[in-house]
């Protein structure tokens, strides 16, 4: 959480220093309370699960856990496509100079962060309950 409240304040700003327009500065206040909401569900899931399960351990605990962490990672990357879109070229202009290669830039670093995604989640092995030792 304090991970996601720190880069909301640099993005605001980075939003007032830019003085983006109104529809984007909304597209990113969206983005963050997604962000910032879904980490707060994750957290109330947890202590739910614990106060459930207490000190044993059951599979779909964990299972349960892993996907309200899964869901605060899906938003945390749509926040981070979201920023690179709307700051990716502004930003990189003010680096770069060139206000077509700043677009190029944002979307390609846009493009980098979801096969990223796409390759961690494609990465992990599928979980089924005849193959989970307890490991987790």
């Amino acid at each position: 959480m304090r991970v996601h409240v720190a880069l909301a304040a640099i993005v605001t700003v980075m939003a007032v220093w830019l003085e983006l327009p109104a529809a984007e500065a909304v597209a990113l206040v969206i983005a963050m309370a997604v962000v910032l909401a879904a980490e707060l569900f994750n957290s109330a899931l947890e202590i739910l699960v614990d106060l459930v399960v207490g000190e044993q351990y059951h599979v779909l605990a964990g299972r349960a856990k892993d996907i309200g962490a899964a869901a605060v990672l899906v938003t945390a990357a749509g926040a981070a496509i979201a920023g690179l879109l709307v700051l990716g070229r502004r930003v990189a202009a003010g680096f770069i100079g060139s206000s077509l290669d700043a677009l190029l830039f944002g979307r390609a670093g846009a493009l980098v962060l979801v096969l990223a995604l796409v390759v961690v989640v494609l990465r992990r092995p599928a979980w089924h309950p005849a193959h989970d030792g307890g490991s987790e």
